[in-house]
């Protein structure tokens, strides 16, 4: 007869998706990601298998609940615009004040595993293509309702998600408050219509 499990697997998880997000994958042995669970090596593999197998779980966790709540910024906001400058200022004070200062989980594990997991960045790219999708919408959403400058519209969705992207790995080095919202200030502002004069 088996041992009966003493720890909380979803606990379990959300500690390992924070080592991994902190410090990415090489980054965490599996000795200090057990000791951080609080759980035996033996514990961990038979929760959860690999320690690949860990990081698979914890990025389809990271994807469930932290990218899940960032596409319903966007999606739920009264109109395109407000959801994008939704999204942005919860990206930055994140990037400031929260864990994402450690960048994205997904865009830091792409770099990591672009060329080592097929299946892996797979389910990376996924989860970038579904925020590109939600920006296009958004930006669909503005362009009916008159928000946005001539020429701008759901094609515009690509270079959102660059932005992103490119402001997830200047997190990493802490530039600050100011710097973050200028980026994200002038990627919005080169969308928005000019207010009438």
């Amino acid at each position: 007869m088996g041992r009966t499990r003493t720890f909380d697997v979803d606990e379990a998880l959300d500690v390992a998706l924070e080592m991994f997000w902190k410090k990415g994958y090489d980054g965490a042995p599996i000795q200090a990601l057990c000791e951080a669970m609080g759980v035996r090596p033996g514990s961990a593999y038979a929760a959860f298998g690999s320690k690949r197998d860990l990081f698979a779980a914890a990025a389809r966790r990271y994807i469930e609940t932290v990218s899940a709540e960032a596409i319903e910024r966007i999606n739920g906001a009264p109109s395109g615009l407000q959801g994008l400058r939704a999204y942005f200022d919860h990206l930055v004070d994140a990037m400031v004040d929260g864990k994402r200062q450690w960048g994205c989980l997904i865009t830091n594990s792409l770099v990591e595993f672009a060329d080592r997991d097929p299946e892996l960045s797979r389910m990376f790219q996924l989860h970038l293509a579904r925020l590109e999708t939600s920006f296009a919408a958004a930006l669909a959403r503005a362009r009916a309702d008159g928000e946005l400058r001539p020429g701008a519209g759901p094609e515009s969705a690509s270079m959102l998600l660059a932005v992103v992207q490119g402001m997830n790995v200047m997190a990493k080095g802490k530039p600050g408050r100011r710097t973050l919202q200028g980026v994200a200030e002038a990627a919005m502002a080169g969308l928005a219509a000019s207010p009438p004069t």
